[in-house]
């Protein structure tokens, strides 16, 4: 009887780890291949007046998004390495996707959240967190490539605030100030949000098949278009990258990426332009910062009085240095301990 009840068990938990999961949240869906355990993202969209969920990366073949790992200088692909293992789960809102090594692990974790000051999910936080399970640091890299195909059909693959039609390769570097990269679809558009922490240290984008090519960094010649012949034609993705990072012994390292939807390419456009960032955000945070320096100025102030102070009572205390009591040096001993620091405090700020 025992062992039957535990094969039960066994059988159960294999189900749920190999089964493909389907959830939804507000304005967004997230899935898992059946085979692959590769997740897709789809938006709601009404067409014709009928609502459907529109892919928004590519979902004929799932394996063409994947995740990347340079440990101390070893590449792996997950999902296609034979070292790592895979497995998934249901996490409170959404999905995790777990590769296991010997030596490390690799989640990659895909959330339903409400960007762009949203009251419902209307995207995606994806984050992937590497686990070292050695007793030594490890060097480690981190790639994400994301196959984009709403603006295919239409030969605008992607849409930049200070370019309307991006033709070329190109590379988005950490000091790119570019608040956003956008795949434009015609009923269906996703936005990967890059105006603020947390984002990929560097963006790439480029033809899939280079970019998929690629064994870590994308060290192909840049400003080419999206079509490497005969292979891949008019075919376009985003190449997330995190630079090097240690991994402690028994420690875990995590990076973040924020990806908005939308719907129609013009409109959703349109609407970032005009409202992205949100200017709720771009206002408390100027004020935020104008608070601050009110503050830092009116400190300022106060020590310079304070200096000016003690300066005149030192004065008088060696213009009578002959009748100066031993309480009055120790009180002007104390003052200028206390402005000290009180400037100390004030420049750590």
């Amino acid at each position: 009887m025992k062992r039957a009840v535990f094969f039960l068990v066994m059988v159960v938990a294999l189900v749920e780890l190999g089964a493909a999961f389907d959830i939804r949240d507000g304005l967004v869906r997230i899935t898992t291949d059946d085979l692959t355990l590769r997740p897709m993202l789809y938006r709601l969209v009404n067409i014709a007046g009928r609502s459907k969920y529109e892919p928004l990366w590519f979902n004929g073949d799932p394996r063409t998004s994947f995740v990347t790992i340079s440990v101390d200088n070893r590449i792996y692909r997950m999902g296609s390495s034979q070292e790592y293992q895979t497995t998934q789960r249901r996490i409170q809102n959404g999905v995790e996707i777990e590769y296991r090594s010997v030596t490390n692990r690799v989640t990659q974790r895909i959330m339903f959240a409400a960007l762009a000051g949203s009251r419902v999910a209307n995207g995606f936080i994806i984050e992937l967190e590497a686990e070292n399970y050695t007793s030594r640091d490890m060097k480690i890299m981190l790639k994400e490539v994301c196959d984009t195909w709403l603006g295919e059909d239409r030969g605008n693959h992607i849409v930049l605030a200070s370019n309307p039609n991006v033709t070329d390769e190109m590379l988005l570097g950490p000091d790119a100030k570019e608040p956003y990269v956008i795949s434009p679809g015609q009923d269906a558009s996703i936005a990967l949000l890059m105006d603020a922490e947390p984002r990929p240290d560097s963006v790439v984008i480029a033809n899939w098949k280079r970019l998929s090519d690629s064994k870590f960094y994308y060290d192909s010649e840049l400003m080419r278009g999206f079509t490497l012949s005969p292979y891949s034609a008019n075919d376009s993705a985003l190449g997330l990258y995190w630079n090097e990072r240690i991994l402690p012994a028994k420690g875990v390292v995590r990076v973040e990426s924020r990806w908005l939807s939308g719907g129609p390419g013009s409109e959703f456009i349109s609407w970032l332009a005009q409202n992205y960032p949100p200017k709720e955000a771009t206002a408390a945070a100027a004020a935020s910062q104008e608070n601050a320096s009110a503050i830092d100025a009116a400190s300022f102030s106060i020590d310079v009085e304070a200096i000016l102070a003690l300066v005149s009572r030192i004065d008088g205390a060696i213009e009578n240095i002959d009748t100066i009591t031993d309480e009055e040096v120790r009180s002007i001993m104390s003052d200028l301990d206390t402005l000290e620091n009180g400037s100390m405090t004030a420049t750590s700020h």
